[in-house]
């Protein structure tokens, strides 16, 4: 059976496409969270969809870098997706105060989801010959790898 991992030609562009993502993603929810109440209880199904392709997505660049954590990442997708799932009847009946603080901890959750996904897909895309001990060494492996700018 062949092997799903690909070796991409551009990591850092493949990151930078996710970084793009997330962020696009980060400012909708911001909008329904500053939004009128109106908009929080109806646009949160949306949003709700639109988290599950961001993660999808996510998780298809993952398994195509052949990160070694996937399942891992996959897991934390879930809990996340349950809470959502958990809270949108109640958010989609009005309330709009309960919306707002799961969108507000989301914000929080996806940063910090965000910082540790880039991290991931960076070592995960790393040139062959860099190699890293530890997981200090593997958290700061992007200063090795990347090239002297020209100036």
């Amino acid at each position: 059976m062949p092997s799903t991992r690909a070796s991409p030609s551009r990591p850092r562009a493949i990151c930078a496409a996710l970084r793009h993502g997330r962020k696009m993603l980060c400012r909708r929810i911001g909008a329904i969270v500053s939004g009128p109440d109106d908009l929080v209880a109806h646009g949160f199904a949306t949003l709700v969809a639109a988290v599950e392709a961001a993660f999808r997505h996510e998780e298809l660049i993952m398994e195509t870098l052949g990160y070694t954590h996937l399942h891992e990442h996959r897991e934390e997708n879930a809990v996340v997706l349950s809470a959502l799932h958990h809270v949108l009847p109640e958010v989609e009946r009005g309330d709009h105060v309960l919306g707002r603080q799961v969108l507000s901890a989301l914000l929080d959750v996806l940063d910090l989801h965000r910082l540790s996904g880039e991290l991931a897909l960076t070592v995960a895309a790393r040139p062959a010959e860099v190699r890293a001990r530890g997981h200090a060494a593997r958290a700061t492996l992007h200063v090795a790898t990347r090239r002297p700018s020209s100036r």
